[in-house]
């Protein structure tokens, strides 16, 4: 167990600067923030949940921030936001002071509407003994209160775990875990290789295959370090909890043994007990949360072995999500019916006015000749009428006549012109 200790102590992440604000054109609204339990142990780790939402059509880079008080250390970790379809529509990364969220800008252009999700990470609760009881912390306006109880380990040496007898190494038995990297998305998994008390002999040949499961991929280097790596410890200590165990571990020069990225193959030096370690990235994002690994161990002719190890991502998550944007349906118009075309009317003819009969009450004072006569006007145009005539008739005879008589002075000259 010391030794696992000493194992993951060599992984730990070292403290890294709080994420840098990000400018951005939008900014989410926390719905709510709380803790998802009602207890903390002093010095142990909780889990905070909360909602997010943007508005309609958000301007990008759109995000948020959340800065966490001096008593709330937050655990290193990165992690997608996911959609229900399982697409990627943000990121978060966490250190010890702030949780940081972007949003993927194509993801909000091509889902612009009802954008809203989850989010959850997890924090270390440091406070003095004398503020434990129901604490309040205010992380961006948000109040998050839980009960702070006293620490349960008082101290190195006083603890349940301590050995009282029985404490004496005995040997390893072959095993295997992982060490999870949230913020890299990487795997570093360590095979134990079984020996007795003392060690190996010397001089017998062990190979480690590693066998990856589903969601991961080895690595031949991460982080300067090339993988598969061997690695030996002769030296067994006692610690200050009773037990005693092998320590002051160290890798191997790579020079000795041949490795490749999924297997180590060396020669056991007597004395000694050994690791392998392998590296791997897990290709889902995370979204899994636990990944596991198989690993064979052939010693010598006819010893081998197989162990399984698993990891759980013992991090934070959240979904996401939003709509594409609504089209506007125009209504479809009434096509109206063509009018049927009127036929030209045809013209009536002017009628004839009826002559009007003349009423007593209404006719006119007579004027003219037969306002002298007494007579109507009708009698008065019948008059006329014959006037006409008369005159006519007189002066068609007095032209006959003129006509006549020259005729006549000039009948004698013929004559005597003979």
């Amino acid at each position: 167990m010391a030794a696992i200790a000493v194992l993951v102590a060599s992984f730990s992440l070292s403290p890294s600067a709080s994420v840098a604000a990000t400018a951005r054109a939008t900014t989410a609204s926390i719905d709510s923030l709380d803790f998802t339990s009602a207890t903390v142990k002093n010095g142990s780790s909780a889990e905070i949940r909360g909602t997010w939402s943007l508005p309609d059509n958000p301007a990008t880079p759109a995000g948020f921030t959340l800065t966490l008080p001096p008593e709330l250390t937050g655990r290193s970790d990165a992690f997608p936001l996911v959609d229900p379809a399982g697409a990627v529509m943000g990121r978060c990364l966490v250190d010890q002071a702030t949780l940081d969220c972007s949003f993927d800008a194509d993801y909000l252009s091509a889902h612009p509407e009802n954008l809203h999700g989850t989010f959850f990470f997890w924090v270390t609760v440091q406070n003095e003994a004398a503020e434990e009881g129901t604490v309040v912390y205010n992380i961006d306006g948000h109040t998050l209160s839980i009960q702070v109880e006293p620490s349960p380990d008082p101290g190195p040496g006083t603890g349940t775990e301590v050995c009282t007898q029985g404490c004496t190494f005995t040997g390893r038995d072959n095993g295997k875990w992982g060490q999870y990297d949230a913020v890299t998305g990487t795997i570093v998994w360590v095979v134990q290789v079984g020996s007795g008390r003392s060690g190996f002999s010397g001089g017998e040949t062990v190979k480690v295959s590693d066998v990856l499961a589903e969601n991961q991929e080895l690595l031949g280097e991460m982080n300067g370090v090339q993988y598969a790596e061997l690695w030996s410890s002769s030296r067994l200590v006692t610690g200050a909890n009773g037990w005693e165990f092998p320590s002051y571990w160290a890798p191997v020069d790579r020079s000795t043994y041949a490795a490749t990225p999924d297997s180590v193959t060396f020669t056991a030096e007597a004395g000694h007990y050994y690791d392998v370690r392998f590296a791997a990235r897990v290709t889902d994002q995370g979204v899994a949360g636990s990944y596991t690994n198989r690993a064979n161990i052939s010693i010598g002719a006819g010893n081998d072995a197989s162990v399984t190890g698993q990891v759980v991502r013992q991090g934070g998550g959240g979904t996401g999500g939003g709509q594409a944007s609504t089209p506007t349906v125009s209504p479809t118009p009434t096509v109206s019916p063509t009018p049927a075309v009127s036929p030209t009317p045809t013209a009536s003819p002017t009628p004839t006015a009826s002559p009007v009969a003349p009423s007593s009450a209404s006719t006119p004072e007579p004027v003219g000749l037969s306002a002298h006569t007494g007579g109507s006007a009708a009698m008065e145009s019948r008059l006329m009428g014959l006037l006409v005539f008369a005159g006519l008739t007189a002066l068609g005879a007095a032209i006959a006549l003129a006509v006549f008589l020259t005729y006549r002075s000039r009948e004698p000259r013929r004559r005597s012109g003979r």
